[in-house]
């Protein structure tokens, strides 16, 4: 149920109204610690452009002046986007629930971003910061994450973070999405959170799966069983994981799908959003397809290369496009 904070608030459109029945993210906002590409969350500065696409009811693919060039790390929230430059927060689309109403004190320290359905996330100098709708608790930040956590997640309405290789949830449990299992408590790289269900990648490449499985979307399938995962990304009711290079993806209309030729080989992470999946192959090139075909989607021309970050909303995405950043 909403909290008195969220009846103050102004009702939300019609369109988001028949949105919100049956849409939930989101994704990682960076690839899987195993991917072979940097993490952009760890560059102070970079002189990347910030490219986005698709759904722009909102205003969440135009990208601010100030965003436009020189983040280090982007995140898709259902309609609304998140950066990072120059450890500040920059946030734009919709804000019916001050998700993109971003904290003063996020104007330094901030190394990663995590958007959700009405909430968002920032991780500052190790602790976790969240603000936006607070309905079930998303934002109600245990104290356990407030010092050295190493990564967020936002879902539907609720939150994940990763410290010392042991998840931490909050939020909404319905689903026991927040119910975490006993093999997340340690050896965990990476997490993804969905609209009810949630993704863990342990150091030696095992994907965990919990939460909401009325359309499989916890069920992993034995490719990914019997593989070492690099990546994961949880959508609204489905799961993606990268295996050898190859994207694979199970839950609503997917099971046992053939994804698209490019996303079977060199992909490095994977972003899911309400009913696409978006890759990022290891020569730079971002590319889409919808979870029931096989058929990309057009990108802009510009994501064909140089591509350093994906990450996907809704029904949009965002990338961080320049050259890599430099071999240590």
């Amino acid at each position: 149920m909403p909290t008195h904070r969220d009846r103050r608030r102004r009702a939300l459109p019609p369109v988001l109204i028949a949105l919100a029945a049956v849409c939930g993210l989101l994704t990682l906002t960076h690839p899987a610690t195993a991917a072979p590409r940097p993490s952009p969350q760890r560059l102070a500065a970079t002189d990347w452009d910030t490219l986005a696409w698709g759904d722009n009811t909102y205003g969440q693919t135009t990208v601010p002046p100030a965003a436009q060039k020189g983040a280090s790390a982007v995140a898709a929230g259902a309609f609304h986007s998140l950066a990072v430059k120059d450890g500040a927060v920059l946030a734009w689309g919709s804000d019916l629930y001050q998700q993109t109403d971003v904290p003063a004190a996020l104007s330094s320290g901030v190394t990663a971003v995590s958007g959700g359905y009405l909430h968002s996330l920032a991780l500052k100098n190790g602790a976790v910061v969240a603000w936006g709708s607070d309905r079930y608790d998303s934002t109600a930040v245990p104290p356990a994450a407030k010092a050295d956590v190493t990564a967020i997640a936002a879902g539907q309405y609720f939150s994940l973070a990763l410290r010392h290789g042991a998840v931490l949830a909050w939020g909404d449990t319905r689903y026991e999405q927040t119910q975490l299992p006993d093999e997340t408590h340690s050896g965990i790289t990476a997490i993804a959170a969905g609209a009810y269900h949630a993704l863990a990648l342990t150091d030696d490449g095992r994907v965990i799966a919990w939460g909401d499985n009325r359309k499989k979307q916890t069920d992993i399938p034995t490719p990914v069983k019997n593989g070492t995962a690099t990546a994961i990304a949880a959508g609204k009711d489905f799961s993606a994981a990268v295996v050898g290079g190859r994207v694979y993806a199970w839950g609503t209309n997917i099971a046992n799908q053939n994804v698209p030729t490019l996303a079977q080989s060199t992909v490095t992470s994977v972003a899911a959003g309400y009913g696409h999946i978006a890759a990022l192959r290891a020569d730079g090139r971002a590319i889409e397809w919808k979870v029931n075909t096989t058929a990309l989607s057009t990108v802009p021309t510009t994501a064909n290369t140089k591509i350093q970050a994906i990450t996907a909303g809704a029904y949009h995405t965002l990338t961080l496009r320049g050259d890599p950043p430099p071999t240590p």
